[in-house]
């Protein structure tokens, strides 16, 4: 059966509707209710080809730091949410990666109860301080590394060149870390917003190493999918 034009703009706004629990009452709500609805399109992007797809667990549609990357971030933007690589036949969970037109960002979110502090330091745990409460936490430090040296493992093999910047970031609370490894940002309260809009204000288009790089990063993913049956 074809559809004309004018039928599909119909459908199109039928499906829009039903998208849509209220009518939004303010300009911001608006744009957000927008975004949500191209949210629904960018996870079927990505977890679709040509010939296969892939079922994506409800939880990620729900998952407010998934939905942080990719709505308040430039579409030049490659986003690896937590992918999982096959290397040496060992699967490895990696957190966060995003490949910008110049640099690759591996990055881990440590974040607590608002206005708590993480001490940190080059041990295998942290500290959490909220008021009178302590409490110990997996150092950062160590997925950061696992990442990097899974990255520049690939990137060398594939002859790509683009900086890695390492980045925890704490949008709820502070950190104390007086000797923080000169590679590793840290991005809490303080510096978030100037952190941030250096980001999301980048104005460079998508470059072919940037799109080499991300290319290389999947033929290492783990991907589980099912073959179209049409």
């Amino acid at each position: 059966m074809f559809r004309y034009p004018g039928q599909f703009i119909r459908q199109k706004k039928r499906q829009w509707d039903k998208t849509i629990e209220k009518r939004p009452d303010t300009r911001d709500e608006s744009k957000q209710q927008f975004l949500d609805y191209i949210f629904e399109f960018q996870m079927k992007w990505a977890s679709s080809t040509v010939r296969e797809k892939s079922y994506v667990d409800k939880v990620f549609y729900r998952d407010p730091n998934l939905k942080y990357f990719l709505q308040r971030f430039p579409d030049t933007y490659l986003v690896l949410y937590r992918p999982i690589f096959k290397l040496k036949n060992a699967p490895i969970e990696a957190e966060i990666i995003i490949i910008s037109p110049t640099a690759t960002w591996l990055i881990t979110i440590l974040e607590g109860k608002e206005n708590s502090v993480f001490l940190g330091s080059n041990e295998r745990f942290w500290t959490e301080k909220s008021g009178s409460h302590d409490k110990k936490v997996l150092s950062p430090l160590i997925e950061l590394d696992r990442m990097d040296g899974i990255i520049r493992t690939i990137y060398s093999l594939y002859g790509i060149d683009l900086p890695i910047r390492k980045v925890i970031l704490n949008r709820t609370g502070y950190f104390d870390f007086p000797l923080v490894p000169y590679d590793v940002e840290l991005v809490e309260k303080r510096n978030y917003e100037e952190w941030f809009s250096s980001l999301r204000n980048m104005s460079s288009p998508l470059k072919h190493m940037q799109l080499k790089a991300g290319n290389a990063l999947l033929q290492y993913c783990q991907t589980i999918c099912v073959r179209r049956m049409d």
